[in-house]
Parts: structure tokens; sequence; C-alpha cells
């Protein structure tokens, strides 16, 4: 069915077949442009002339764009993007930066922020990148979701968002400042080539080749549907759409009304109303004709209310908004493909895929020898101009999170994928590859570590997985095997019952157990003391990808692919069916991780944070709740859809429990706060799928795998790298380490296990030896028989520890005071501080501690109880780093 028969043939949506009475208003636009234009501003169209002809690209120029301070960018065909300023003598002049080369296939469209520091561009790689136009620096990239061409990207006219389009149909609103996608307005069946924000950013339009106009109130409150459409706007498709960024006018009533342009196919350009409010509406105004080919660029300049017009017959059309052509701009050999005002409103540049770009002077009156550009400071401003406050935000956030992960080294092997990857500690790194091996590296000397001799499969190494506790390393094949080594030697091997293709391994976080699975749809139970098959989970009809084990040790949660998660009991010998199942996702999990951090619980119950990942594309976060009036069940609290349509091939949490790492098939690792539910980090390197990613122990590290043949390893930094509930983790390791014998018997006491103090008194069980404590010490060594009893010793031995130092269970015997400078202490708490935030008013607290103040409606400061002037809070990052260094030094000491 052609485009057209589906046109005509398509019903028209619901939400629009029952017709709104609009109100007409007769605004005259050109009057009001006109009135609005400053004194000497004003534009003679018949004065225009070529004031500058530059080749820049090797191919066809499909974008362009004016910046603030007359700044240039171009996008073409070959991949780049050329930026030029203006230079007194020489006109436009390319930067010392420029080509920015980071797209892999065409650039479609190029876009300033509206004062001209940031550069976005829009490619049908799938990507739209956002640059510094003040040293050329990538800041970030935003993969179109399904890695879709970019036909168009804009930013809202206070730099906070931006938006793409482009084949898939949808439109995609991004946070700059935190770089994740918080909307996707869903309607269009056809691709979308034209897409703007309305003066007031809480409304964008959109159009597709289909000919279809949609209104989207892109506000918080907004919803995911069209608030009001026009159909057949071109008869052929449009091609581009913008908005009269300084032309707002009240609709009559509680609303108000802005003028649009439109260009398509059909060789029109139209002039609409549109009306943002209680009556939302999309009216046409006018039809203005001239081109006699495809209109593939239309803009309205800031200044004056010119229109410029651009298309496939050569020519650049000035109009008015009367719907008066003004001037036919010629110049151009072929397509005339895009074009743009400069914010004065002087210059209009033109780009074609003759591979040339036109600046033409407006006014008749500028030279290639005027000075055009007034002094600047740091930030391309002239010196009286007043910072926007939004924009200053957006780009030194993009600076600080720049920081936040910088890649320290590569390892490659050619034509080797690689599967799954784990640290040891911060000193290596170990892969397991498809071509039957397993590789590592020393992450100092950045040398490759030959462990050939010591572990070798038959086929595919799909996972790996370390035991610090054991210094163990562990490899599942799909030759069914899993060989157990360090990096001096091999330890042993365990053979699945089935002889399976094993598709994941993990350990427990004690190192009692190890869970293998794979192929066969069963799970197999490990005791790694006596290297035993304790048990099978066989209730899985699909092969199973996904595994891992509570930070107590007492329960593992299993994934299939036919999308269900299984909940077991690894310790209650008595059981081997599942005390719940859940579906997760509907084409399959392919991973699964605990958050080390338990949530704690009451009258039995346990809590615990799962993240599982999917071929669906979603990274999901559930409670896992276990008590004996509850029962077992999964509760799923949040879903993450920022991977757009690629598989998630790899979820984990870091040590603190408050960061998450996901990994996909759309090349990029992503970083999240639990806490805020938000991505805070998109990691691009990779060149194909991003398979495995795992953090370091007691290291700001990150690893990742990819089929691109290569590891990488990633330096935490900034915010991200004070991950100090990991510190905390290390410091209950440490407080532990240092229990007297008194400090045992008091704990049993405490927990109710008072009466066998007397049995961990004469064992001498203390220090190292209760770090380190086991289902093998309490029954080998202390002879504790009753499995009941090791089971509830070891799950509150497991839950003190994944609770930290802040259980709440009072300790008796040593306790280990530090003291500390004033400055690292909460004024409030007066705790040290963990995320220190500097209020406007100079002081500086722990960030939940004065968020909890400001929700209690107070607005005063904490210390000086005078009003504050906003509740804007800073991150003290240099307070954060000393108490860092100052915990750390006094953790190894």
């Amino acid at each position: 069915m052609g485009r057209y028969t589906r046109l005509l043939g398509r019903p028209r949506p619901c939400e629009f077949r029952k017709a709104k009475k609009v109100i007409t208003i007769d605004v005259d636009w050109h009057a009001l442009a006109i009135a609005g234009t400053p004194e000497g501003m004003e534009v003679d169209p018949s004065s225009v002339k070529i004031l500058q002809t530059l080749t820049l690209s090797n191919s066809d120029v499909n974008g362009v764009a004016l910046g603030k301070n007359f700044v240039l960018a171009t996008g073409s065909s070959d991949k780049r993007i050329e930026v030029c300023r203006w230079e007194s003598g020489n006109g436009f002049a390319p930067t010392e930066y420029s080509p920015l080369r980071d797209h892999k296939y065409t650039v479609s469209c190029v876009d300033f922020s509206p004062y001209g520091t940031i550069l976005a561009s829009a490619s049908v790689d799938g990507n739209t990148i956002l640059w510094d136009t003040t040293t050329g620096e990538k800041f970030t990239s935003f993969v179109q979701p399904g890695n879709s061409s970019v036909r168009v990207c804009q930013f809202s006219c206070r730099s906070t968002l931006l938006l793409t389009a482009g084949d898939c149909g949808g439109v995609h609103l991004w946070d700059v400042t935190t770089r994740t996608l918080i909307r996707t307005f869903s309607g269009h069946e056809e691709a979308v080539y034209a897409a703007s924000f309305a003066p007031d950013e809480s409304y964008l339009v959109s159009g597709c080749s289909a000919g279809l106009l949609y209104l989207w109130d892109g506000s918080e409150k907004g919803v995911n549907k069209p608030i009001a459409s026009f159909e057949n706007a071109h008869d052929l498709g449009i091609t581009c759409l913008n908005f009269a960024p300084s032309l707002v006018t009240s609709d009559g009533g509680m609303g108000k009304l802005c003028l649009m342009v439109t260009g398509g196919h059909d060789h029109f350009v139209k002039l609409w109303n549109v009306t943002l409010g209680l009556q939302p509406s999309i009216q046409l105004l006018r039809v203005l004709q001239g081109h006699s080919e495809s209109v593939m660029c239309v803009r309205i300049s800031g200044i004056g209310g010119l229109i410029a017009s651009t298309s496939g017959d050569k020519t650049v059309r000035l109009w008015d908004l009367n719907g008066q052509c003004l001037k036919v701009l010629e110049g151009h050999d072929r397509f005339v493909t895009s074009c743009g005002f400069s914010p004065d409103g002087k210059l209009l540049a033109s780009g074609s895929n003759d591979k040339k770009v036109i600046i033409w002077d407006l006014t008749g009156s500028i030279e290639l020898s005027d000075d055009l550009v007034a002094p600047t400071n740091e930030f391309s401003l002239s010196a009286g101009d007043v910072w926007p406050q939004y924009e200053k935000l957006c780009r030194s956030r993009m600076l600080q999170e720049e920081n936040g992960v910088a890649l320290k080294t590569t390892f490659q092997v050619p034509k080797v994928d690689f599967n799954s990857c784990t640290l040891i500690g911060t000193s290596y790194v170990v892969a397991a590859a498809s071509s039957k091996c397993v590789y590592a590296w020393n992450l100092d000397t950045e040398e490759e570590v030959d462990i050939t001799s010591i572990c070798s499969h038959k086929y595919a190494v799909n996972s790996v997985a370390y035991c610090p506790n054991r210094n163990i390393i562990a490899s599942a094949s799909t030759d069914g095997t899993i060989n157990l080594f360090n990096l001096q030697e091999k330890v042993g091997g365990i053979y699945h019952p089935s002889g399976g293709a094993l598709r994941v391994c993990k350990f427990s976080v004690d190192g009692t157990y190890m869970i293998a699975a794979g192929d066969d749809e069963k799970a197999s139970l490990w005791n790694m003391d006596t290297r035993a098959l304790i048990k099978q989970f066989d209730e899985h009809e699909s092969a199973i990808y996904a595994a891992a084990f509570s930070p107590d040790g007492q329960y593992c949660v299993t994934g299939c692919v036919n999308g269900h998660i299984k909940l077991w009991d690894c310790i209650d010998s008595s059981t081997v069916a599942s005390l719940t199942t859940h579906e997760a996702h509907e084409l399959g999990v392919a991973c699964c991780d605990f958050s080390p951090k338990g949530l704690g619980g009451a009258h039995g119950q346990h809590r615990f944070l799962l993240a599982t990942g999917g071929n669906d594309s979603l990274v999901k976060l559930w409670h896992v709740i276990v008590g004996p009036e509850t029962g077992a069940q999964f509760i799923l609290i949040q879903a993450f859809t920022d991977h757009g349509t690629a598989n998630v091939m790899c979820v984990t949490f870091a040590p603190s429990g408050k960061l998450l790492a996901s990994a996909a098939g759309d090349k990029t690792i992503r970083l999240w706060d639990i806490s805020l539910g938000t991505c805070v980090q998109v990691v691009e390197e990779h060149d194909r799928y991003v398979t495995g990613v795992a953090f370091a122990v007691g290291g700001a590290f990150l690893a990742s795998c990819s089929s691109d043949h290569t590891v990488k390893i990633w330096q935490l930094q900034g915010s991200l790298a004070h991950d100090t509930a990991a510190v905390e983790t290390i410091a209950v390791e440490h407080m532990l380490s240092k229990w007297t014998i008194e400090d045992v018997v008091n704990w049993l006491a405490e927990i109710g296990f008072g009466d066998l103090g007397h049995v961990f008194e004469s064992k001498e069980v203390s220090g190292e030896k209760f770090a380190n404590l086991s289902e093998t010490v309490l029954s080998d060594e202390l002879g504790i028989d009753d499995e009941g009893v090791r089971k509830q010793l070891l799950t509150e031995f497991q839950w003190m520890k994944s609770l930290g130092m802040n259980s709440g269970r009072p300790r008796t015997g040593n306790v280990v005071t530090i003291t500390a400078p004033v400055e690292f202490f909460c004024p409030i708490t007066h705790d040290i501080m963990v995320e220190p935030v500097t209020t406007c008013d100079g002081h500086t607290y722990e960030r939940a501690a004065i968020t909890e103040w400001f929700l209690t409606g107070k607005t005063t400061s904490p210390l000086t109880n005078i009003e504050l002037e906003s509740m804007t809070l800073t991150p003290n990052f240099e307070l954060q780093n000393r108490i860092s260094e100052f915990l750390a030094q006094r953790l190894s000491s």
C-alpha cells in the first residue's frame, strides 16, 4: 500500500474526531513584528547581497546554523561538522578545532544553544552529540532509541532541553543537564523530518512525511498524546517547520497565540496560528507560493519577522509575514537544503548540495573588513551581556559530569568477542571470550597475564565471576564446565550435571555458594567448601541467562529466556521449589543483580533491592520481600527506558548500592543513581554491543567488555568517584576484623544467641576469623549441628555486614573514635558528611539533612536562622575529596 493510499485511508485518531469550537483571532503578525524591531535593526531585502561563499565540505551540506557572536556551524554528508568564527578581514573562518569528527554517517542537522556555547549535531547514525563551542570538546551524546536516524534536533529557549526526532516516528525530549531521555511522544507512523519547540518551551510541534502536524504538551503534567493536530498539512509530506521566536500574543482568553511556518514537498510554504493553553489548536493562516520544487528548510528571523525558505529549485526566498515574496536569492547550483538567520537578523546562511555555504548580507552594508564580534569573555559573550542562568547551569553541569568517567585504558584482542568481565580489586581485569579462553590484564603495568595454561575451555566462555574471600575466579562455558582458578594456578573444576551449555555463574557474597545455570533450564547450587552439588532448581521452562545471590547469601534469583524471574532459598535444604515467580521481561531476562545493601525489615521480614535487564530494552528495579506474614514476592518499583530498543546485556550494582551500571546493545554503559531513579552518566567508546560491566571493590574503577574485541577500564571521577558507602563497607569489614572475643560474645547476646557465647569463646573466634564467618566455620570448627541455628546466625551476620555501620544495632565492646576536622561534620546531624552540599549563604551540610530541613517548610539557615534567598544546594566536591582521603588514610592505618 503506497503512502498516499495509506494517508487517504487512515481513520482519524479518536481524540480528534469530535471537532472543537476554535476561536479565530485576527492578528496582524507583520505589523507586530515591525513594531518590535529595534531602531537601526531594520532589514532592506532589496539591498541583499552575497557577502561570502564558503566551501567547507567535500560533500552535500545538510544543515547550517548561526549562533550568537557570529559563529557558524555546518553539518554535511562527509560526517563532519565545521565551525567558523567571524574574523575581521576574512569573514567566517574555521576555528582551530574544526572540523568536529565523531559521527559515523551523514550529519543531518546542527543547532546552537540560545547563547551559542553548546552545539548540537544530529546524524543518521542515530546519535545527537553536544559540543563545547569554546574548545571543540565533546560534552556528551544522546543515542536515539533503536539507533534510528535523527533528522532534526533543537534546543529549548532555556538551553536545558533538547528535542530530537527522525525515522522512528517518535519525538524525544532530553534533559541536557542530566543527559537523560525524559519524554517520548509517539503518534506519527512515518518519519519525522520537522519538529520545533514553541516560544513557550512547554509545547512543541512535529510534522512527518505523511503530512500530519501534531502539537504536544511537553510539561511534566502533559499527556503522551497530541493535544491538537492538523492532517494533510502538506500533501506530499512535511519537510521543515519553525516558530517565530519573539512573536507571541494573547488568544483572547487565557491562552497564547504563536506564529509557525512550515514547508513541504508540495512546493508550498505555509503560515499557521498555533494556540497554546486550554484550547490548543493549529490553524492555517496563509499559503505562500513561489517555489517550483520541494521546500527543504524554513526559518523566521527573530528580528523583523522575515521568513527565509530554501528549495530544490536552487533558490532562497525571503518573505514578509503577509505572505509577500520580497526577494529571490540565487547563487547555489543545486538543491538548497538549509538556512539560518544570525541572532541579530543581519545575516542569513544557506547550505546546499553543491557543497557550498553562502553568507547573505541582509542589510547591504556589511563588509568582510567589518568587526562584527564584540569583546568577549570565556563564554564568548559580549562584556555587557548578562549570562543566562539556565545555559550556564547546563554548561557547568556537563563539564562537571564529563569528568565523571574517563577512559583509563583499552585492551584489545583482534577477532575476539568478549562476553563477561570482572575486576580483581584495582589490580587486574579478567574477561571471558568467545575464543574458548579467559584473558587477564594487570591494570598497573597494562600487560596481559598469560593464563591460557591455567584456564581453557573447549567452547566459548560466557561468564566469569570473582570471589574475594577465596581469591578464586570461576569461568563458565558452553562446554558445560566451570574452571576454578586464580592468576597463578588452577584450583579445581566443576562439571554441570547435564553437560549442557552454561550461560552464567555467580558467587555468594561470602563465597560459601556458587550458582551456575544455562541451556538445560536448570540452576545448580554448589558448596564451595566441599565443591559438592547441594541442589538443583529446575522449574524454568527455557534457558537461564541470569542469576544472583541476595547480600545475606540466603536467597538467589534466576531469570530465563521466557521472561520469568524466580526466587529460591539456598540454605533450607528441605525445599527445591521456588518461593515466588514473576514475569519480568517480555522478551526474556538477560541479567540480574542484587544491591549489596539490604533494605532492612521488621518481624522477621527480609527486603532486598534487585535489578534486572532484558531483551525488551528495559532495566527494572524490584523490591524482593520475604517474610512470615507476606511470604515471598517481587514488587516492581521502577523501569528505565533509556537504552531505547537495544537489548540490556548486563546490570551490576556498585559496592555502595548507590549506583547501578547497565550495558546494552546500543553500545553504551549507563550509570544510574538509585536514590534519584535517574541516569547520571552515559559512557560511550565501544563500537559494538557492550556485553559486560563490573565495578571494582575498593577503588573507583569500572570495567566493560564488548563484541568490538575490547575490554576497557574507566576511572570514576568527581561525584561518581566518591561512592562513600563503599568506604563504609570497607570500614565495616575493618571494624569486624578488630573485634575482640568480648565483642563477638556481646553481639551473640544482642541477637538472641547468648547461650552460644561460650562456644565462640572457647574456639577464640574474633578478628579476622569472625569477619570471615561461614557455614563451614559454624559446622566444622564450632560444632554447631543445628542447621536452623546456623542459618539464623549467618543471616544475622550477613545482614549486619550488608546494612553497614548504621544497622541500628547498638554495639558494646571496643569503639574506635576518629578525631576529624570540625568542618567534616554536618551542623545538623553532627556526623561526618557523606555528601556535603553548600547553601546560598556559604554553609555546608549533609545533603539528606538539609533537604529534610527544607521539606519541613523551613526557609531559614539552620546555623544563623536568617532567611535564605534560595534553597539551591551546590555539591561541595572539594570538601568531599578531603573527607574521602581522610577516611581512606585512617582506615589504612
